[in-house]
């Protein structure tokens, strides 16, 4: 086979995942894995305990429980796959994983549970394991990034499509993967990847189990590169190949832009509140509303919250479950309960889904104006409390909180990395796992340390 015949961004992509090295690495970079990780570590932990997850336990348990790789907050091991597969669905089940917000998707959840349990198995180094999970954040969202929102208007979820993709170049990287079996890697993953939106018209538990499956087939994809599978070339931009299948709108120029000069892992951002991401503006003005007016508004008070057409069609709308939630992932979805809960609350946490019936935000959530601008950037949002027909406090952000660069960001994640801590592991062991995940290229080799996220004896509650 000739290299013409292989040209193009699937292997330029391969060959940037290949050649990764942690030690040329940006130290912001390395600095931003770091806090993936931790984030990471943090929404698995605590996803492993809400409810969806105990069928998606028991499956598993049935099939490979007892396996020699790593199930975060969880007392028995599994099969690599199925770990990659539970530690993957537990990170997004909450909505609390990160986020790209040019991507339009989560990276973390699929590419960094490809990634430990590869790790594991292959008993790799620190820095393998870092130039592992950069490698699948660059696939992932170059990925994302060329999909667009066409991707979303085909009904398919970006976080599952390119996360299958960007775990097999992940996977692949920590195994010491070449640039061939890399791509041969992105060629099985393109027959693997798939994720579909419509999880929003019952607010099933699709979405939650998407990246766990992106994980556990990116790793075997990966794997089976490695053992010299043969895998489709050029599996994202051919005339059959991801972006054509995918997206109505693709661009491919975005996955080789700035190519190893741009990290998108920078764009990274994290999330404050358990739910989609695209609420985060709104629910950050209503708390910046409450705090200034210094209560919630009352009754005669019309509130306005603007938001983009794409945040509309995912967490605004006029349909009923909208309003009134009917269940968590109705909730999460629903940019008029969450930015009630906010108002009313002053904070918006897992407890905020524990009585979807509540009275008081279901009056204010029906008071909610929700309008659309055509021009507004996707994560922006307004918001205006208007009295008596006059405008009483206007407010507006191009982004949320949690974004690249936040200050906060580093003390959300350790945050979050305490508080699912209770239960599952000591205080001495907290604060080793804190340490490690602060200097990522610094860790001792993965089966040294990752079987410190099991649950501990004696820590509490262990599951």
């Amino acid at each position: 086979m000739t290299a013409a015949t292989v040209a193009g961004p699937t292997t330029d992509l391969a060959g940037l995942a290949a050649g990764l090295d942690a030690a040329a690495l940006p130290a912001r970079v390395t600095e931003v894995t770091g806090h993936c990780l931790t984030d990471f570590i943090a929404v698995a932990a605590l996803g492993g305990g809400v409810d969806s997850s105990a069928p998606v336990l028991a499956t598993i348990g049935s099939l490979s429980l007892g396996g020699p790789i790593t199930v975060i907050g969880r007392a028995a091991g599994a099969s690599a796959e199925h770990a990659a597969l539970l530690n993957g669905t537990f990170a997004h089940t909450l909505d609390f994983d990160d986020t790209n917000i040019g991507a339009k998707l989560h990276p973390g959840a699929p590419v960094i549970a490809a990634a430990l349990a590869a790790a594991e198995y292959g008993d790799s180094t620190g820095p393998d394991l870092v130039a592992g999970i950069v490698a699948g954040y660059e696939v992932t969202c170059r990925i994302g990034r060329a999909l667009g929102e066409g991707a979303y208007d085909r009904g398919f979820h970006p976080t599952a499509v390119a996360g299958t993709f960007g775990a097999a170049a992940g996977a692949g990287r920590v195994l010491g993967a070449s640039e061939t079996e890399i791509r041969a890697a992105l060629g099985v993953a393109g027959s693997m990847a798939a994720g579909s939106m419509q999880f929003l018209g019952n607010g099933s538990w699709n979405k939650r189990l998407h990246p766990g499956l992106a994980a556990r087939n990116g790793l075997l994809a990966a794997l089976l590169a490695r053992d010299g599978f043969r895998g489709s070339e050029q599996a994202l931009e051919g005339a059959s190949g991801a972006l054509v299948n995918y997206s109505s709108e693709a661009d491919p120029a975005e996955l080789t832009r700035d190519l190893g000069s741009g990290w998108l892992m920078l764009d990274t951002g994290f999330k404050p509140y358990p739910s989609c991401r695209l609420t985060h503006t709104p629910t950050d003005l209503c708390l910046q509303v409450r705090d200034e007016l210094g209560r919630a508004p009352v009754p005669g008070e019309k509130i306005t919250v603007t938001i983009s057409p794409r945040a509309d069609s995912i967490v605004g709308g006029g349909q009923p479950q909208k309003v009134r939630p009917q269940n968590v992932v109705d909730a999460q979805f629903s940019v008029r309960y969450q930015c009630a809960v906010a108002l009313l609350d002053g904070e918006v946490n897992w407890s905020s889904y524990a009585d979807l019936r509540r009275p008081d935000v279901i009056a204010l959530a029906e008071r909610l104006d929700v309008v659309v601008d055509p021009e507004q950037a996707l994560a922006a949002a307004e918001l205006r409390v208007d009295r008596a027909g006059e405008t009483v406090l206007r407010l507006r952000r191009d982004a949320p909180r949690g974004e690249s660069g936040d200050p906060a960001n580093p003390a959300v994640v350790e945050t979050k990395l305490r508080q699912a801590s209770t239960g599952i592991w000591s205080p001495q062991r907290l604060e080793r796992l804190v340490r490690l995940c602060q200097a990522p290229s610094d860790l001792p080799s993965a089966r040294e340390w990752i079987p410190l996220l099991a649950a501990e004896a004696g820590a509490g509650a262990a599951r």
